[in-house]
């Protein structure tokens, strides 16, 4: 194990004292123009320009946090550099143009980002001189306030997200990030459908793609792995909203469409604890982010308004059926769109009886959780499953010795939970804390809790009856 620090710089001569000076470097250029920060951030900058009417200097220094931690998550191997094959130690090096205002957000931004990523953080702040205080860009004279941001990535709930919204004539913006994975595709596709039927509503779709290349090691350590589990990118992703939210000049509203059971994530069964359930869009990671928002004083009223929703329960109730019906196979719920290109046309893609290739797997648990909602909502599911497209037909197997293979471990799971929901033998009240606390929100409990069980019950109802074999 070895620490790692990321260090702002306002310019290359830009000198900082660590306080390990044995750790490994990470640097990222944060210039006083922020539309020359390379890396995605400038031109998601430019990108933005022209919807922002009065922009911030607190959620543009906030950005440019979110672009250190993103750097840090995704730069450095979890199997390499971690105390037990997941938790790294990170030094944030951050400058500022006033250190007193994030001196006393310090301890909130590290537990926040403890509880997401499952890492160790310290930040450490320090001031810009006056002559490289951070700018704030311009707006636009052109720019017109919304009432409404929201989160768009290409999935379900976001694309239910913005048509519920849209439906009911509130002018939104929406923010999407993407990676060179083929996620863009997907967004591409729910843009040309909702822009199509809501023109006078849909405001513009901002979309950045923050990528940190081996460039941002200095000083060697090219040959350090990367890390795709990308536990950061929803304090990323928010910091990108909040970025035009907060430019709008009056109090405006920030979506996260996120049904409430995958938000919770409750572990399914002892293996699925701690770093292998996501807390990204948890309602305590909400409550925290919704506290930073308020302190910075950006006006933003950071909500889910899924959180007490199922998957099923979204698509039964969205405002606009034949539109949801028409493109939700266009949408990407998977958790590893890639993960059978390896095999496209290959043995496993055959017996699965998918196609091989990019897209929705059909095997892992948000695969399971979405499928299991188009049955809830009486919707014809129209999406390319890559592996398993019909579970009557797939031969599922388990591995030898209780080993499992990747396409029956989730299924398998889901099956031990949902059979212990029905038998009585878990408490919903109990499990929903399971997951990271709900203190901030204990007035919701009850909710929580039912919304979990009719959850859990979903996905159930798709997985009970399957067969998995064991292999030979």
């Amino acid at each position: 194990m070895k620490r790692c620090s990321v260090v702002g710089l306002i310019d290359s001569n830009d000198q900082v004292s660590l306080v390990d000076n044995d750790s490994i470097v990470i640097s990222v250029e944060l210039p006083e123009n922020q539309s020359k920060t390379r890396y995605g951030v400038g031109a998601f900058i430019k990108r933005a320009k022209q919807h922002l009417v009065s922009p911030n200097l607190y959620a543009s220094e906030l950005l440019n946090l979110s672009a250190l931690i993103y750097a840090a998550d995704t730069r450095i191997s979890r199997d390499d550099y971690s105390q037990d094959g997941w938790t790294r130690e990170f030094d944030i090096y951050f400058p500022v143009n006033e250190v007193g205002i994030w001196q006393s957000l310090k301890g909130k931004i590290e537990e926040l980002l403890s509880f997401i990523t499952g890492d160790f953080w310290r930040l450490h702040f320090r001031e810009r001189e006056a002559k490289h205080h951070l700018e704030v860009i311009e707006g636009s004279d052109t720019a017109i306030p919304v009432k409404a941001v929201s989160l768009l990535s290409g999935g379900l709930d976001s694309f239910i997200g913005a048509i519920d919204l849209l439906s009911t004539n509130i002018d939104t913006l929406f923010v999407g990030h993407y990676a060179k994975d083929g996620t863009q595709n997907y967004q591409n596709r729910v843009e040309h459908a909702l822009k199509g039927h809501y023109p006078e509503y849909f405001k513009g779709y901002v979309k950045g793609c923050l990528i940190f290349d081996k460039s941002v090691f200095k000083s060697g350590n090219q040959e350090i792995n990367s890390e795709n589990s990308q536990r950061s990118r929803s304090f990323m992703f928010l910091s990108m909203a909040a970025y035009l939210a907060s430019s709008m000049g009056e109090s405006c509203k920030l979506i996260v469409p996120e049904n409430g059971f995958i938000a919770l994530n409750v572990p399914l069964d002892p293996l699925r604890l701690g770093a292998n359930s996501t807390k990204t869009v948890h309602p305590n990671f909400m409550c925290k982010m919704g506290e930073i928002f308020d302190y910075l004083g950006l006006n933003i009223e950071l909500i889910n308004p899924y959180r007490h929703m199922t998957k099923g329960e979204m698509m039964a109730d969205c405002k606009n059926q034949s539109l949801l019906t028409k493109h939700a196979h266009e949408t990407l719920s998977c958790a590893s769109q890639s993960k059978m290109r390896w095999d496209q046309g290959g043995f496993k893609a055959s017996r699965l009886g998918g196609s091989g290739g990019n897209g929705n797997c059909g095997y892992c648990y948000p695969c399971l959780i979405r499928k299991a909602s188009f049955q809830k909502a009486l919707i014809a599911d129209n999406t390319e499953y890559v592996a398993i497209p019909d579970f009557n037909t797939a031969k599922i197997k388990v591995g030898k010795n209780g080993s499992v293979y990747a396409e029956s471990k989730d299924i398998l799971s889901v099956q031990y939970a949902g059979f212990r929901l029905k038998k009585g033998l878990i408490k919903p009240n109990i499990e929903i804390h399971k997951s990271g606390t709900l203190q901030g929100v204990y007035y919701e409990w009850a909710d929580i809790a039912d919304m979990y069980a009719r959850g859990l019950s979903e996905v159930y109802g798709l997985v009970k009856d399957i067969t998995v074999t064991k292999s030979n």
